[in-house]
């Protein structure tokens, strides 16, 4: 079973397609369990290798055990691929849902996956209490796998990975708008807040640059009234659920990650696998944010470092083109999503104390 909270499965809706899809093509029956109040779900290529329920996701925290049984038993009522739907592992995205995916796993005689996506969760899965219920932690980056480590939590590593496709064609084009993709939950919003005043200032310079930034975050952040107030709603687009838009993302010249909150986020690895310049914040629980390589890194930056650094890679275009084209490489050869399936399945078998499904 893949269990995730919905702001995870809004956000890495294609992270948990390829992942079902890669299951599903060595033959592991999949389940996708969802919370009832992230409305109804998103058609989607995976839509057809697993079987879908709804859970209510809400509810007292006493609750949380009658919910996870109640779970439980509509698992036996449902078939999988012609056979029943007994779950041997319950994989969990998303922190707020570990505990009920304990109950579920308990409920089920299941082994329990969580995915540590943040550094925030490393505490929470040294704390994690022991059950009956074998558990595994997965870390998607190796900077969280090295932390999960020094907090003593013993793990495995797997990490995230996304399809390069064909080469992308050149970034910064001239008689091109320049596009910016903002990106963030919201959780930093000084980060966001000082980000777009940077950009205001690159604005200035190229009056036709276009920015994009997740409706979300921006309400989280209250950064509607502050574009009005540095003059750039002209320039600035605001998009509902942005992140699950890579049709879009991956066409932009430039990402600017400026939440240093140790995040793992797939859609920094597609803009690096399209050849977009990423400048980002530094961040020490991100592996593949490597300064010079797959991304221009800033320490503690202010407005005015944001635009310089924006208004340096427009300037640089051949400068940004190579390290768009390290930064591709980087995930072909690191980051492929075919590694993190092999990954998952490796970490199941151990978990399961069975022979590797792949070799």
């Amino acid at each position: 079973m893949i269990l995730a909270d919905t702001f995870f499965a809004s956000r890495e809706r294609e992270l948990l397609a390829r992942l079902e899809i890669g299951l599903a093509d060595e033959g592991i029956r999949v389940i996708q369990a969802s919370p009832s109040d992230r409305g109804a779900a998103t058609t989607d290529a995976s839509s057809v290798f697993r079987t879908s329920v709804t859970f209510p996701a809400r509810g007292l925290p006493f609750t949380t055990g009658l919910r996870a049984r109640r779970l439980a038993e509509r698992l036996t009522e449902i078939e999988v691929g012609g056979e029943d739907g007994d779950i041997d592992i319950v994989h969990v995205f998303g922190g707020t849902l570990w505990p009920f995916a304990q109950f579920v796993a308990e409920a089920c005689g299941a082994d329990l996956v969580l995915e540590v996506w943040r550094a925030g969760l490393v505490e929470r899965a040294a704390a994690f209490p022991a059950t009956e219920t074998r558990t595994l932690t997965l870390a998607p980056d190796p900077a969280i796998d090295r932390a999960l480590k020094a907090a003593g939590v013993s793990g495995r590593l797997a990490s995230w990975g996304v399809h390069a496709g064909d080469p992308p064609k050149p970034k910064i084009q001239e008689g091109q708008a320049p596009t910016v993709i903002l990106v963030g939950a919201g959780n930093d919003a000084r980060g966001m807040r000082t980000a777009l005043t940077g950009l205001a200032e690159c604005a200035r310079r190229h009056p036709e640059v276009l920015v994009f930034v997740d409706a979300l975050a921006a309400r989280r952040a209250d950064l509607y009234p502050l574009a009005a107030s540095l003059g750039i709603t002209a320039n600035v687009s605001f998009i509902e659920e942005m992140e699950t838009r890579r049709d879009l993302l991956v066409h932009a010249d430039l990402l600017l990650l400026c939440e240093a909150l140790g995040e793992q986020r797939t859609v920094v690895l597609d803009a690096m696998a399209h050849g977009m310049v990423v400048l980002s914040a530094e961040d020490r629980f991100s592996d593949c944010l490597r300064d010079g390589t797959t991304a221009r890194l800033l320490k503690s930056p202010g407005a005015r470092d944001w635009g310089t650094a924006v208004n340096a890679a427009f300037s640089d275009v051949t400068g940004s083109r190579r390290l768009g084209e390290t930064a591709r490489e980087f995930v072909m050869q690191e980051r492929r999503a075919s590694d993190h399936v092999r990954a998952v399945l490796e970490a199941y078998s151990w978990l399961r104390r069975e022979p590797a499904a792949v070799p």
